[in-house]
């Protein structure tokens, strides 16, 4: 409600929205039904000029009603903690949810604060200045050959005998889970391009026959929701790690880029997402293929 709930001295606002140091305020959201299941960005509105950039900003993720959300790895109950993954275990008995199946739900924030790569000057800047981050983290290839990587195996462990995944987020699933990814722009002065290797999903995610893509831009402050095809390891239930990133090259090689590791069904790393979740052990037969226009299928 923006009387009370904004977070911004504008217009007719009532009172004080901001909150000081040390003080603390209740915001209050509503979820309607006809925004359907979506993300929408916070930021810090007593600054909004510097704060955001500073890294203060979230976002609030609308799941299917009733659901609840549990750690992947633990299973404990998150429904009232903040993080930027959960395994959202859908309320199957509820109308609205019918067809709708558990899945495994994460947020990526992307920040940067470069404002010349791009420009149309000379000579053409190929690196990226200022700050780069995935989560308020980032794996430079500079830091990856530091440790031994070299350029060709930059996505690769770079110790044999001590092999480390990238300090930016792990997404973890089971072949064939359903992957629910946001990508959040939080803070950019760039655009950006997010990829996943080896996954396609529908440019428009509510729109039946929408086209399949495996890469798409955003903007600062814009937000995708991304059904990943097929779920964890696409169509053919694929395991290994595939890595997502920010597909412009010179933030990739800034740190902007991760793993999502797909795992054999029933690995024990993290927790099975249930019946509705599950049946990676079967395959259907396939139709004869057949020719059909991109925008039909």
């Amino acid at each position: 409600d923006p009387r009370d709930s904004q977070g911004l001295n504008v217009g007719n606002n009532p009172g004080d929205q901001t909150i000081a140091p040390g003080e603390s305020r209740t915001y209050t959201y509503y979820a309607h039904p006809s925004n359907k299941e979506t993300t929408s960005l916070v930021w810090d509105g007593g600054n909004i000029v510097v704060n955001p950039r500073n890294g203060l900003y979230g976002a609030v993720v609308i799941g299917p009603k009733g659901s609840q959300y549990r750690d992947p790895v633990t299973g404990a109950d998150i429904s009232q903690k903040n993080s930027w993954r959960a395994d959202v275990i859908v309320d199957a008995s509820l109308p609205e949810n019918v067809g709708k199946r558990n899945y495994r739900d994460v947020a990526l924030f992307f920040q940067d604060e470069d404002n010349i790569i791009g420009t149309a000057f000379m000579p053409y800047v190929q690196n990226v200045a200022g700050l780069t981050s995935v989560n308020y983290r980032a794996e430079p290839y500079k830091f990856r050959e530091e440790q031994g990587c070299s350029l060709g195996k930059i996505f690769q462990p770079c110790v044999v005998d001590k092999p480390e995944d990238p300090i930016t987020p792990l997404i973890e699933a089971h072949a064939g889970d359903a992957i629910r990814i946001h990508v959040i722009g939080a803070n950019s002065e760039q655009n950006g391009m997010f990829a996943v290797e080896g996954h396609e999903w529908p440019i428009e995610p509510y729109m039946p026959g929408a086209d399949m893509i495996s890469v798409v831009e955003y903007a600062g402050s814009e937000i995708l929701d991304v059904f990943l095809r097929g779920g964890a390891g696409g169509p053919y239930r694929q395991v290994g790690d595939f890595v997502w990133s920010n597909a412009r090259l010179p933030y990739t090689q800034s740190g902007q880029w991760g793993y999502l590791r797909v795992l054999p069904a029933g690995d024990s790393r993290i927790q099975p997402l249930g019946a509705q979740g599950a049946g990676a052990k079967h395959a259907d037969v396939q139709p004869e293929p057949r020719a059909i226009p991109t925008a039909m299928k």
